[in-house]
């Protein structure tokens, strides 16, 4: 069989997927996410991303900002345009631009925050991206060579000012049929505030006698202020019938609720 080379560019998020070290050589050590709190602005922030080239020979990385662009009911994208008003990007200034790492180094990139102080409170944000440059092969089932990159989306997050309340509203909720007896509850929520928040939803069943008879939990995602994000909950292993529901997003500090009904 001819050989097929592909290039792939796998784009590992806070948002989105678990870290994992299974797709490439160099990994990220402190997460994924980087939050920092000033007062008023005029003060400079500094921070840290630890890498590690897990492999046996150098690796070189490139180091890169970009704007994370999020619409309300669009999926997530990345641009190296500024468009975003509360952009971190032209205040966040890092230690290089590219590293080459030796075999099983260890390297912290560095960076620095410095907001204007006469800067409106709330969060700002921008992604340090950390791209390997050069490709690894892997095989897929079916034999094929695949040649691949990995490029790890670091969000940078700086919240100015004391924190204020957030209001979350519940954009839409849809109901997706996965088979007869599973469904996938599709909530789209937005954040009215200007502080960017970390919230999971919550769904509880109840059936015609208002019995409780589950709570099913959706992962923890980041909200921006004035941008939504979706969550989903998948619910299975109900009789057949209408059931009456109430969705509940919950950031730690307040909740919002939302009734839903599930047939």
């Amino acid at each position: 069989m001819k050989t097929l080379i592909n290039t792939l560019y796998f784009l590992i998020t806070f948002f989105f997927l678990c870290l994992s070290n299974s797709h490439g050589n160099v990994v990220i050590l402190n997460g994924l996410t980087h939050l920092h709190q000033t007062n008023n602005g005029n003060e400079t922030l500094t921070g840290k991303i630890k890498l590690r080239n897990d492999s046996d020979k150098p690796e070189k990385v490139l180091i890169y900002k970009e704007e994370l662009i999020l619409k309300c009911g669009v999926d997530a994208d990345f641009s190296n345009q500024i468009v975003n008003p509360r952009s971190l990007s032209s205040f966040l200034n890092t230690n290089l631009n590219e590293k080459v790492l030796s075999p099983n180094e260890e390297y912290d990139v560095s960076y620095t925050i410095l907001l204007p102080s006469d800067t409106p409170k709330g969060s700002y944000w921008t992604v340090l991206m950390i791209e390997g440059a050069d490709p690894f092969v892997t095989n897929d089932n079916s034999g094929l060579k695949i040649n691949s990159k990995v490029r790890y989306a670091i969000q940078i997050i700086a919240d100015n000012g004391s924190y204020e309340p957030v209001t979350l509203s519940f954009e839409n909720v849809k109901i997706k049929n996965l088979a007869s007896d599973k469904k996938i509850i599709d909530v789209l929520l937005k954040n009215d505030g200007v502080f960017s928040t970390k919230t999971k939803v919550l769904l509880e069943i109840y059936n015609e006698k208002k019995e409780k008879l589950k709570v099913i939990e959706s992962h923890y995602k980041r909200v921006y202020p004035q941008k939504c994000n979706n969550f989903e909950i998948e619910v299975s292993g109900l009789l057949k019938g209408k059931y009456d529901g109430i969705l509940v997003a919950d950031n730690g500090v307040d909740l919002f609720a939302s009734n839903v009904e599930i047939e």
